[in-house]
């Protein structure tokens, strides 16, 4: 709401011949802050969607009050460049958007609004700030000046080459989830690829919301929603392995092809064996279908990576010496080896995201065909191919595996 009247609080000069206050009240109710930035608006409102609909006259009663403020000024100092800070019209700001807790709210404004006023910021921020900086920009629908800001100085090609590889390793859930954020406002092709995949392996997606929590911890665009489907479809895939290899060890159809007396004694073994396997890797949960079970059982929350390592651990088994290769590990490492290959590209490729999102998203596929796996060198060509392969492998209804 448009004020008048003498004020003492602090005041920054964005613009130093600016013709309007903008006060940001940052805090409890309990203990309130408030930071006051004389600021250009006609630059607020070609930059700004947020405050070119605000300061509209005919719109909303802060652009009217404005108006006759400005008059008064005009009439007692002759120009608004001459009139006191402390006297120009100002308009409150409550919400700045998700963005987390933060020390000194001023800072984070200053920098947003110095950047709309065609100012430069700290030379390399690091990602926190980077972060809350593309909050407030969304907040006030800012995005492209403040974007075009960051592209033009490369800061985030700076952040990348100083990151070391170990130090990359050895980032937690929110730095990835702050990495991702800034790809997905900033448009960064490398770090949306790159982190979404991550957070995918990593199980750290598919948690319960809390919305006073900042925005990274619900990715907006509909890319938390996305990563959730690509993870269970993964975890999807690798569970049909194992359901593959149970059911071959489970049908009437003879597994042991040397033709031993003890042969069909040779499939009962390493039935047994796989199954002890799975469970112990905790990737089995036998049941009995009698009576209903008490709960169904909890996703997996692990790494993926470790998981299919795991998998890759199950020993060829053998009932005597001369049973060699009878157990399903000879069938199974290739697997795992060409789920390893697929989950390369499991993360969001930024120019298929937003050139044709439709298409190219897992949250509206069907999953109405049958993979199978002699088509993987002859649909793993191409930019285009290699998305739809992986999609195809994680989202089919029914997999060959054979």
């Amino acid at each position: 709401m448009a004020e008048d009247g003498p004020r003492t609080e602090e005041i920054l000069p964005i613009a130093a011949q600016g013709d309007l206050l903008l006060r940001v009240e940052y805090g409890t109710a309990d203990s309130p802050a408030i930071y006051s930035f004389r600021v250009d608006s006609s630059v607020l409102k070609s930059h700004s969607k947020y405050f070119d609909r605000l300061l509209q006259n005919d719109r909303f009663s802060e652009g009217t009050a404005i108006r006759v403020q400005h008059d008064r000024l005009v009439e007692q100092y002759g120009q608004l460049t001459a009139a006191p800070s402390s006297e120009l019209p100002a308009i409150t700001i409550v919400d700045v958007g998700r963005i987390s807790a933060v020390r000194a709210i001023d800072a984070l404004v200053s920098d947003f609004l110095s950047i709309l006023h065609g100012d430069e910021i700290q030379a390399s921020p690091p990602v926190p700030n980077l972060a809350n900086l593309a909050i407030v920009a969304d907040r006030f629908d800012a995005l492209d000046v403040v974007k075009s800001y960051v592209k033009r100085k490369k800061i985030l090609r700076a952040l990348d080459g100083k990151t070391t590889a170990k130090v990359d390793a050895g980032l937690s859930e929110e730095k990835v989830r702050q990495r991702l954020l800034v790809a997905i406002y900033f448009d960064y092709p490398p770090w949306l690829e790159k982190y979404s995949a991550r957070l995918i392996i990593k199980g750290w997606v598919g948690n319960e919301m809390d919305t006073s929590s900042p925005l990274w911890w619900d990715l907006p665009s509909r890319v938390e929603e996305e990563l959730m489907v690509r993870r269970d479809a993964v975890l999807n895939t690798i569970q049909s392995v194992q359901a593959h290899f149970l059911t071959l060890y489970t049908s009437r159809q003879q597994r042991c092809r040397l033709g031993y007396e003890n042969s069909v004694q040779c499939d009962s073994f390493q039935l047994g064996e796989m199954i002890r396997f799975f469970t112990r890797i905790g990737t089995l949960d036998l049941q009995g279908t009698l009576l209903p079970t008490n709960d169904p059982a909890v996703p997996y929350t692990g790494d993926i990576n470790t998981l299919l390592e795991s998998m890759r651990q199950i020993p060829e088994y053998q009932i005597d010496r001369f049973h060699t290769h009878c157990g399903i590990r000879t069938g199974l490492l290739p697997i795992l080896s060409v789920l390893e290959a697929y989950l390369q590209r499991i993360g969001i490729c930024a120019e298929c995201w937003q050139e044709g999102r439709r298409e190219y998203s897992w949250l509206e596929q069907k999953p109405a065909f049958i993979w199978k796996r002699q088509d993987l060198q002859s649909k793993f060509q191409g930019h285009g191919n290699r998305h739809s392969a992986v999609r195809e492998l994680f989202t089919a209804a029914e997999r060959h595996w054979t």
